[in-house]
């Protein structure tokens, strides 16, 4: 699985979330930070913990050190996330895109504290694979909070995505 594939899923990846975005936006801020009582509890605390998914397995990969969890209650309203969101966007597009087979293919040494007490090396091809999986389980979840509070939604397959780029 060459650059060219994993470049592909990264466009589906924050498609997707732009086609999010879009629903995100026809919420108001008391909906968009109003918990419920599954997973993550609002859409903005999903949107956030995806953003300090896919920051913090930027950093792993690029063999940095992760940044702090940022906390959902810092951003207050969809402005301010989303001002967040577009600049990790920004850095996971341009590290994607600068990637050949071969990185793609080296083992980083992965270490989650908490989880494992000796480090995992995993090539950046599976743990970017992995970012984006993450990101289409927490869309679906995302997707059925926003049908709740009344929002438009949309489906989300690779598949009609890849069409539509025809």
């Amino acid at each position: 699985m060459g650059n060219h594939l994993i470049k592909t899923l990264f466009d589906y990846h924050y498609g997707m979330f732009d086609s999010i975005w879009a629903s995100v936006a026809q919420l108001t801020t008391a909906q968009f930070v109003e918990e419920n009582d599954y997973s993550l509890c609002s859409v903005r605390n999903h949107l956030v913990h995806c953003m300090n998914v896919d920051d913090r397995w930027l950093a792993r990969i690029q063999e940095l050190r992760p940044p702090d969890v940022l906390d959902e209650y810092a951003f207050p309203d969809q402005a301010s996330v989303r001002a967040e969101w577009d600049a990790i966007r920004e850095r996971v597009l341009a590290y994607v895109n600068s990637l050949t087979d071969s990185k793609l293919e080296e083992c980083v040494p992965i270490v989650i504290t908490g989880r494992f007490t000796e480090p995992r090396p995993t090539n950046r091809r599976e743990i970017l694979l992995h970012m984006v999986n993450h990101g289409t389980d927490h869309r679906a979840q995302i997707l059925a909070r926003l049908h709740e509070l009344g929002a438009s939604t949309m489906e989300q397959d690779l598949i009609l995505y890849v069409w539509a780029q025809e």
